[in-house]
């Protein structure tokens, strides 16, 4: 199938009316020259329905989702499905291709905190509004995520609960067919990424899905996106059959973060998963010849959602005030 580039302008005209799989890379030129390329794969079924997106790759190192998605493409076929299915294999593909790490490799940016609508801003602002204009007629969307190479990550799924009941139930119920032990309805607009919240205000149920560590796509975490994928198609009736339900836990708690003030080389003591109580020591960082600067201990009993397994910790790099590498461990403290 040859790809067709596409303007974003352009988009809305430019998809097939009959039933089928179709290819397309978006694209968009910033005021800077730079280029954004999105590649997406359209899939219309054979039978009315609404309509999905799954998305990956907006952090470029999470790679178990990207090749789930690349897997859907192939998986769903145009007569099995009603309504239709868009899907993003890699939405930052200048930095998938630069093997880059969180932040835009353009502007520094965290994009899951840009809210769309600012086209005239840096290259990450732009990107971010051409991604809302590819999805904004999707009644559903599934954002698969990972740990990066200096991330040892749990596996679970936040579900953003703002808006209309119904539209939180209806992205409760995409996320019920993940196996994973945990799904953790956010109700704190501050712990929502902006991208989530504008999904929500334009009437779009939405999770993003967490799972696979270290940047290393397992056939295990890659099944587990794409197991749920289609367990959520399956939910929302595009394909036909019984939607899994892995026994899964609600968490309820608070997000913190634990960041370092100074830069060293960092010794964790915690694995992704376990449980911490208040106090209880959590690693320590050092100097380059390994004295100890700083020990590191939990405030409160949490469980540990992931940590930087990773030594590096560059206490002034901070771009846009984002401690990505400065960041220690990342914690749900728990209510009891």
């Amino acid at each position: 199938m040859e790809t067709r580039l596409v303007d974003i302008e352009q988009l809305a005209w430019s998809w097939s009316e009959d039933p089928g799989l179709e290819e397309l890379l978006v694209t968009r030129t910033h005021s800077s020259g730079e280029e954004i390329e999105i590649p997406v794969a359209r899939i219309k079924g054979t039978r009315p329905g609404p309509t999905m997106t799954v998305m990956s790759g907006m952090h470029a190192g999470e790679y178990s989702g990207i090749l789930a998605a690349q897997k859907l493409i192939t998986a769903v076929a145009p007569d099995e499905l009603s309504g239709t299915l868009l899907i993003i294999p890699v939405m930052s593909t200048r930095a998938f291709m630069e093997r880059n790490m969180q932040l835009s490799p353009v502007d520094q940016k965290e994009v899951h905190f840009i809210r769309p609508g600012n086209p005239e801003g840096t290259y990450s602002d732009m990107l971010m509004d051409t991604l809302f204009d590819v999805v904004k007629e999707s009644d559903f969307l599934i954002d698969s995520h990972a740990g990066e190479m200096a991330q040892s990550l749990m596996s679970w799924v936040p579900v953003p609960m703002r808006g209309a009941n119904e539209l939180s139930g209806q992205s409760l119920e995409l996320a019920r067919g993940f196996d994973v032990e945990y799904v953790e309805p956010r109700y704190d607009l501050e712990s929502i990424p902006a991208f989530c919240v504008a999904l929500l205000n334009a009437g779009i149920a939405n999770i993003w899905v967490e799972c696979g560590k270290n940047g290393v796509p397992t056939e295990a975490d890659t099944a587990t996106h794409f197991d749920g994928y289609i367990a959520a198609l399956q939910t929302v009736k595009m394909l036909s059959g019984d939607a899994a339900r892995p026994r899964q836990q609600l968490l309820k708690g608070t997000r913190s973060q634990i960041n370092s003030g100074q830069s060293g080389v960092w010794h964790p003591a915690v694995k992704e998963g376990e449980i911490v109580e208040e106090g209880q020591y959590l690693g320590k960082l050092t100097d380059y010849f390994g004295n100890t600067l700083e020990e590191i201990h939990s405030p409160t009993r949490s469980l540990v959602l992931y940590y930087w397994s990773n030594p590096v910790i560059n206490a002034d790099r901070t771009p846009y005030g984002y401690n990505w590498h400065n960041g220690l461990i990342s914690l749900l403290d728990l209510e009891e």
